[in-house]
């Protein structure tokens, strides 16, 4: 008998969700384009799940076609669909798209306490981009109370590296482990986490990223374009690290780093690790 030229297996792998609230694929389309300046090598050819649980059934007509040439046009590659009434299963499939099932109810949406950016009174609300495990226990857990306080002195960089520039806006401070599903975001300043960020979370700043705690989800740092910012945690174990849209992913961290306590920055175009 010949062997066997393939196996296969179950696998679980992290994922970026984009939660739809609304079917204006026009607007979706803009604001997508919005939310990918912010870091534009994190969406490169980005795998994606799109989720429908929280658009109502009555906007959940949508065309999938046009739906996966806008990602695709954006360098997004659609995986599957979530949370679709089973009447939409046969236009998905014709569409190209994977009806992805879920492995429990989900649980009802709790409120973002993290604050937002203000939106014109009369702009739909902005889809949600989230990162979830495929085939989790479902781990996401809302957001508790964000604490702010004065913007703390950035730690001296080591000698011959970049230092971080100040930002107008006190640190936001976050006092807890950042779960697999959330996303934290600092505009306009720095962000400490007191606390470790978990596998399928994600962080970013338009500032500095200070992690007091394991570091294994993403972390984004200066996502407006400051190239001055740093990363700076004490356990290093991180999916992706990107500095002002120049990232990189787990298997590109040098062995030596993993686990060790670094200060990553930018120089020379190129994403640098340092232990500290």
């Amino acid at each position: 008998m010949d062997k066997p030229c393939f196996e296969l297996k179950g696998s679980l792998f992290t994922l970026t969700v984009l939660q739809l609230f609304e079917d204006d694929l026009s607007l979706l389309e803009t604001q997508l384009k919005e939310r990918i300046k912010m870091a534009p090598g994190f969406f490169n050819h980005t795998p994606l799940v799109i989720d429908l649980h929280e658009l109502p059934k009555d906007k959940q007509e949508l065309d999938f076609f046009e739906l996966r040439e806008l990602l695709l046009s954006l360098s997004i590659i659609p995986v599957g669909v979530k949370g679709a009434e089973k009447s939409l299963y046969i236009r998905l499939e014709a569409a190209g798209m994977a009806v992805l099932a879920e492995a429990k109810t989900p649980r009802q949406k709790t409120p973002d306490a993290s604050p937002k950016q203000e939106l014109p009174k009369q702009e739909q609300p902005k889809p949600e981009v989230q990162n979830q495990e495929i085939e989790s226990n479902d781990e996401s857990v809302a957001e508790k109370e964000l604490e702010s306080a004065p913007e703390q002195a950035p730690e001296q960089p080591a000698s011959g590296q970049p230092a971080p520039q100040s930002t107008s806006k006190p640190a936001k401070i976050v006092k807890q482990t950042i779960r697999s599903g959330q996303q934290i975001y600092a505009p306009g300043g720095d962000l400490v986490i007191i606390g470790s960020v978990s596998t399928g979370a994600e962080i970013l700043a338009d500032g500095n990223i200070h992690v007091y705690g394991t570091l294994r989800g993403r972390a984004l740092a200066g996502v407006q374009g400051n190239q001055a910012a740093s990363i700076f945690c004490h356990s290093l174990q991180a999916e992706l690290i990107s500095i002002a849209g120049i990232y990189l992913l787990s298997e590109d961290i040098q062995e030596d780093k993993i686990g060790a306590s670094v200060q990553i920055y930018m120089k020379d175009e190129k994403i640098q690790i340092e232990l500290i």
